[in-house]
């Protein structure tokens, strides 16, 4: 037995090896498991086992150490928590025998965390819950929450919808003072101003769903000598109010409008985005009017932008103007220039087509819910030759507006193309598949257009899906760089500034430019923009992905057409081609044995191979209410 001298002597040296140990810094990531990994600032991974994994939630900042297994493997040992960001979140309520607890809606979590019983809000069983934590794990591996709101069950309609609010943090009232601050507008402004050029003898139109009520765009085009000279007029929300102003800090802070199905989340209030703002039908309106010289080819040659007052003389559908352009019904006498409109889109998309990149055409999918928020129908919607007007419009405005601000600090949104990290296996998958663009630089613009044209054309692989699944994400940027998806040198958007907070700066930007008085992109603004945007998309993807299933599970069993649209080495993931709902065809369970392909995302067995853009016949194996799980079709 070790006296106490030598015990002593043991922790020294132990003491002594623990502080030579370096210690490094990371974030703590989830598997859905009892274990889990830290991801050190180094950007590897550390296996963190299971009595570790219990004291520190996903996302937590630690400090740790690494250190040898018996097995060889190296594990982290945590040292201390530096921070958490687990504080209020959303989950389900649970009951385990005599206990109850939450767990964690957010991906990676893999335990429940301890609601004391009088801390239940007497929430039920199953239902959906706004919680908070009031223990974290780290000194006794046990945590504790207290449930704050009940969201409601799977069931219930509108929970999905207060889910998603919830857990993005979302705003959905404008507080008295905004309401006031908006009512008390004054519609005579729009004569009051003496800095607009008079545009209201044009016959702009709009073409929108036949719902819209924020109507951000109105067109016009007439033919010149050399093509022609299309105006773009965008609402124009910032003569109505300072940044400063209650109205700029509550747009600031919502920086867009979330499109929940029945619930359309606002940045304005409906007084100015349903009428001082939007462009509607017989009623003069605040612009910037974007007067784009087209040539015959698609070129855009110049651009002039002037703050204007305009008058929309239709509110017309996509419906109605594709059955005119399309031939099914005469276009009416008043709306003749819609061909000339059209004329002129056909050359942008050709300029398009030959300099940049175009991609496929994809439905839209419309999910139709009630007064109460219960799912009626889900409608697949076509692209359209209305849709392809806008479209063409919209782009056109925005590539020649960044090309007008590519010497200021404005706003840009890039996109960088291929991932660094994945070169190798593009180089790999061009050689393969389209050899004459194998040694060209995917770094450059020039080279990533030419390789996506190559990889459109590819015939006997999805070469185009599958280097898009190796692309970074856009991002917002406060100087102008290539957008390597849409194959541009630079590229911005300014035509929805009703909707969204980023085209609403621009056009400050803009008349500070035009006054030459240059206003700058804060990098705190750049930031938000990437940091938060991107909630609002994954909360209206969320809730329609939710009422999907929940209309699926009316739907009689039959059998569906779907598109593979991903793949793991579990199985496919694909997409019903009728209603865009996603699930997972497992192919682990069946006897044929598969081996995945990685570097192709393809599926294989020795009869049988699956790619991405595969057409299958799927049916519904189990849907959950918030998974849906397919087999195949004999």
């Amino acid at each position: 037995m070790l006296d106490a001298n030598a015990l002593a002597q043991l922790q020294s040296l132990k003491s002594d090896i623990q502080s030579t140990q370096p210690r490094l810094t990371g974030r703590i990531k989830g598997t859905g498991r009892s274990f889990g990994f830290v991801v050190g600032d180094d950007g590897l991974e550390y296996f963190l086992p299971p009595e570790e994994m219990a004291r520190v939630f996903p996302g937590d900042q630690v400090t740790f150490v690494v250190e040898e297994q018996s097995d060889g493997k190296l594990r982290a040992s945590l040292e201390a928590l530096e921070s958490s960001e687990l504080n209020t979140f959303v989950g389900r309520y649970v009951e385990r025998g005599k206990a109850q607890g939450v767990e964690p809606e957010a991906a990676g979590h893999g335990k429940w965390l301890f609601v004391p019983p009088k801390k239940t809000a007497d929430a039920q069983s199953g239902q959906w819950v706004k919680a908070s934590v009031t223990r974290h794990p780290w000194e006794t591996g046990k945590a504790q929450a207290e449930i704050e709101a009940i969201l409601g069950a799977e069931d219930e309609a509108g929970t999905w919808h207060r889910l998603a609010i919830e857990k993005y943090g979302l705003t959905t009232d404008f507080s008295a003072e905004e309401l006031a601050a908006a009512d008390a507008l004054d519609e005579q402004l729009i004569e009051q101003l003496d800095d607009r050029e008079d545009l209201t003898d044009l016959p702009f139109v709009t073409i929108d769903a036949a719902s819209t009520r924020d109507m951000d765009d109105a067109l016009f085009a007439e033919e010149t000598d050399d093509g022609w000279l299309l105006r773009v007029a965008i609402a124009d929300p910032s003569a109505w109010f300072s940044s400063n102003s209650p109205l700029g800090i509550a747009a600031l802070e919502r920086l867009t409008t979330t499109y929940l199905p029945g619930m359309p989340l606002d940045m304005l209030p409906k007084r100015l985005a349903e009428d001082l703002c939007s462009l509607v039908p017989d009623t003069t309106r605040l612009a910037l009017v974007f007067h784009l010289h087209v040539e015959r080819d698609g070129n855009l040659a110049k651009l002039a932008i002037t703050p204007a007052r305009i008058r929309s003389t239709a509110k017309l559908s996509y419906t109605d103007v594709s059955r005119w352009l399309d031939g099914e019904e005469p276009i009416p006498a008043q709306h003749w220039h819609l061909e000339t409109l059209r004329a002129c889109c056909q050359a942008l998309r050709g300029w398009r087509e030959n300099n940049a990149l175009v991609m496929a055409d994809r439905p839209d999918y419309r999910i139709r819910v009630d007064d109460e928020l219960n799912v009626t129908d889900v409608v697949r919607e076509e692209r359209t030759t209305a849709h392809s007007l806008v479209e063409e419009s919209m782009l056109a405005t925005n590539r020649i507006t960044a090309a007008w601000l590519v010497e200021d600090e404005a706003l840009f949104m890039t996109h960088p193309g291929f991932r660094s990290e994945r070169e190798e296996e593009l180089k790999g998958l061009l050689r393969d598949y389209a050899p004459t663009v194998a040694d060209c630089d995917g770094n450059t613009l020039d080279g990533y257009r030419t390789i996506m044209r190559a990889a459109r054309d590819c015939t006997d692989f999805p070469l185009q899906k599958v280097l898009q699944k190796r692309l970074e994400r856009g991002l917002w940027t406060g100087q102008a760089a290539a957008h390597f998806g849409l194959g541009f040198e630079q590229y911005t958007t300014v035509t929805s500034p009703i909707r969204k907070f980023s085209d609403l700066h621009l056009h400050r930007v803009i008349k500070a430019k035009l006054n030459n008085q240059p206003l700058k992109a804060s990098p705190a603004l750049v930031d938000v923009l990437n940091e938060k945007l991107s909630g609002s998309r994954k909360a209206a993807n969320e809730v329609e992905n939710h009422l999907r299933l929940q209309w699926l599970a009316g739907q009689k069993d039959q059998d569906w057409a779907a598109t593979v649209v991903h793949i793991n080495a579990g199985g496919l993931i694909v997409q019903l081609d009728d209603n865009g709902a996603s699930g997972f065809v497992d192919l682990r369970s069946g006897d044929e044995k598969f081996s995945y392909d990685a570097l192709r995302m393809q599926m294989k067995s020795e009869t049988t191979s699956y790619s991405l853009e595969q057409k299958l016949t799927v049916r519904i194996k189990e849907n959950t209410g918030s998974k849906l799980e397919f087999t195949l079709a004999p």
